[in-house]
């Protein structure tokens, strides 16, 4: 029973919900990839001033939504790991264009992404934060016998 219970810690107490929001964190890292991109292209290429504002702004709504997403994960579904791959997926996303853009032969990479990864390492340590709430509210409050801290051991276990 404590083996089952530390892997659903870990992964998930249903790993194919776990798989879902794998695929979920991955999206959300190409959103983020997508909108550093845009930034960059936008500012740097076209001369949108405007995108140096609204960048971060996007950003920042996609950290939101990812560390909102790991909170709910791991209050429905528990799995420490997985909560904190979907609360850094928009830091990855920011990074892997980091480091894609400076290869490039056009202008500054940086134009207008001046503070992306420190929004997103921000918007990670808020989503890992609520996947610790949200793990210990749903483990308090599951319905499930196999989830819930709180259940009686059966007879002859304890």
């Amino acid at each position: 029973m404590e083996t089952h219970t530390a892997v659903a810690l870990l992964v998930g107490y249903r790993r194919g919900q776990s798989v879902v929001y794998l695929v979920v964190a991955a999206t959300v890292a190409a959103l983020a990839f997508a909108v550093a991109a845009a930034v960059w292209a936008g500012v740097g290429v076209f001369g949108f001033e405007r995108f140096r504002e609204v960048g971060p702004r996007l950003v920042l709504g996609i950290c939101a939504l990812a560390a909102g997403l790991a909170g709910l994960h791991g209050y429905a579904n528990d799995g420490v790991l997985v909560g904190t791959a979907i609360a850094l997926a928009p830091l990855a996303g920011v990074l892997v264009w980091g480091a894609i853009a400076t290869e490039l032969t056009l202008p500054s990479p940086g134009a207008g992404q001046a503070g992306l990864d420190r929004l997103a390492l921000l918007g990670a340590a808020a989503g890992v934060v609520l996947t610790a709430l949200g793990i210990g509210v749903g483990r308090l409050v599951s319905s499930d016998p196999e989830r819930n801290v709180n259940r009686e051991p059966p007879a002859g276990e304890g």
